[in-house]
C-alpha cells in the first residue's frame, strides 16, 4: 500500500490515480505523518464498502421483518399464503 503526503497528492494526483485504477492498489494520504484518508479503486470500494453496507441492510431488514411477524402473529395465523397469491396473481 502506497502512501503519500497531501503535498505529493496535490502534485501528482493524475499519476496516482492511474496507479490506484490500473494496479488496483490503495494509496494513504498523510498529513504531519498522520493517514488521514484512503483512496481505493472503484472494484475495491464495492467489494468492501458496498457489500458491507448491503449486509447490514439486509439484517436490519430481516431484523423489521420478524418483528412485524411477531406483532401480526395472530393475524395472521389462519392466512393461507399460497392461497393469497393465488388471488393477488389471478387478480393481474
Amino acid at each position: 500500500m502506497l502512501t503519500v503526503t497531501t503535498m505529493d497528492l496535490r502534485k501528482n494526483l493524475g499519476h496516482i490515480l492511474d496507479t490506484v485504477a490500473e494496479k488496483n492498489e490503495q494509496v494513504i494520504i498523510s498529513r504531519a505523518n498522520r493517514p488521514l484518508a484512503v483512496i481505493l479503486s472503484v472494484a475495491d470500494f464495492e467489494e468492501k464498502v458496498q457489500k458491507k453496507n448491503r449486509s447490514q441492510r439486509l439484517a436490519s431488514l430481516s431484523d423489521s421483518m420478524d418483528a412485524w411477524r411477531e406483532r401480526n402473529r395472530r393475524a395472521t395465523a389462519k392466512v393461507d399464503a399460497v392461497q393469497a397469491v393465488r388471488e393477488i396473481r389471478n387478480a393481474r
